[in-house]
């Protein structure tokens, strides 16, 4: 009995020797695996876009919005493991090259004096249940953000394009849980199979610029901009091997990997003002940085075609956002009236609009004098 005790003590020593250099490996791998996020991270950090149209003062409107974007991951970049069980399984095929995750945004605008307008950005990123990020893992994760915006807007209506400029702060923060198995050690003759997990841990702020030009034409709107933003946060990834035998302890390996600060964007898309819903559709490419030209963004949203003020409703005007100074025109971007005396009557009254927001085809307002 004593003589078994002894062997396997013995036998988990040198499995426990060996362990080290797995531990390292797992090390090295988490510190791959946060630095290749932290970037793809803090290009989702910066994307803050707002639909080009202006908001009359006083007035708020929100807008939602679904996309779905793509975090590449270098492969090439993958450290070669020290341990021989990790060199033959191919440590590498449990992560993915890119991570594609889904995106669903809130914006509520609210129009200031000045042709400015200040927003409010909520954001969420949840993987769908049962979600696969290679052949041998799943994964299960969340991510939130919330963020403010003001912008400024110049020159605009029927012969030149609006120019927007806007500065951002987006804070996003969240958690991955990743799960797989594989065959974690083989001592003298000896093999198990193992649980991995995996965790990882994100907290990412940007401070963004962005300049957008955009044009309308018979209710369609093109633009396009670039945006630069600086990140600060930090990405912390762990793994942990957990063998389904006592006779291997536990390996574990973790580390922490902050954001490259300067981070460019290209930005272009396109909105479509109709009477009963304005639709945009934009995109967002990395164009400074790590992963640059391979990190993107898509979305598709609407917003809705009333601004809620202070006095109840308003319809947006489709051509409303290319009129200067819209707010010295009444709460609707029409003259205000001075009250006629005498008995009231009822007429149809084609209102005053400036040259800036008229244009052929646009439906006559009725008010009752």
């Amino acid at each position: 009995m004593r003589s078994a005790c002894a062997a396997g003590l013995c036998f988990w020593a040198t499995t426990a020797a060996a362990n080290p250099s797995m531990s390292s490996d797992f090390g090295r791998m988490t510190g791959w695996l946060s630095h290749e996020l932290a970037q793809g991270l803090a290009f989702n950090a910066g994307s803050t876009f707002d639909p080009p149209h202006e908001v009359v003062s006083r007035r708020l409107q929100p807008d939602i919005s679904a996309g779905v974007g793509k975090m590449p991951l270098n492969k090439k970049k993958f450290p070669e493991p020290e341990t021989p069980a990790l060199r033959d399984m191919d440590a590498s095929a449990m992560f993915p090259s890119a991570v594609l995750f889904p995106n669903l945004a809130m914006h509520l605008r609210a129009g200031l004096p000045g042709r400015m307008d200040f927003s409010i950005r909520i954001a969420n990123m949840t993987t769908p249940s049962g979600y696969h990020i290679s052949p041998t893992a799943t994964g299960q994760g969340q991510s939130n953000s919330i963020g403010v915006g003001l912008r400024r807007h110049f020159f605009g209506g029927p012969d030149r394009p609006m120019l927007g400029l806007g500065a951002n702060f987006n804070h996003v923060y969240g958690k991955f849980f990743m799960h797989s198995k594989f065959n974690v050690d083989n001592i003298q003759g000896f093999s198990t199979d193992s649980d991995v997990n995996g965790e990882l841990a994100w907290n990412v702020s940007s401070f963004g610029l962005s300049a957008v030009l955009s044009h309308g034409y018979r209710g369609w709107t093109p633009f396009f901009g670039y945006g630069y933003n600086y990140a600060t946060g930090s990405v912390r990834a762990r793994l942990e091997a957990r063998p389904n035998t006592p006779l291997i302890a536990r390996i574990a390996g973790e580390s922490s990997e902050h954001p490259e600060q300067n981070q460019g964007r290209l930005i272009v898309g396109l909105e479509m003002d109709r009477p009963w819903m304005h639709f945009f559709a934009n995109g967002e490419v990395k164009a400074m940085g790590t992963h640059a030209m391979e990190s993107w963004i898509v979305h598709l949203g609407a917003a809705l075609p009333f601004e809620i003020g202070f006095r109840g409703f308003a319809k947006r005007d489709s051509q409303q956002d290319r009129v200067a100074s819209a707010q010295e025109y009444g709460d609707y971007g029409l003259p205000r009236r001075e009250a006629d005396s005498g008995k009231r009557k009822a007429a149809p009254v084609r209102p005053y609009l400036p040259a800036a927001a008229s244009f052929e085809g646009q439906q006559e307002l009725l008010f009752i004098q």
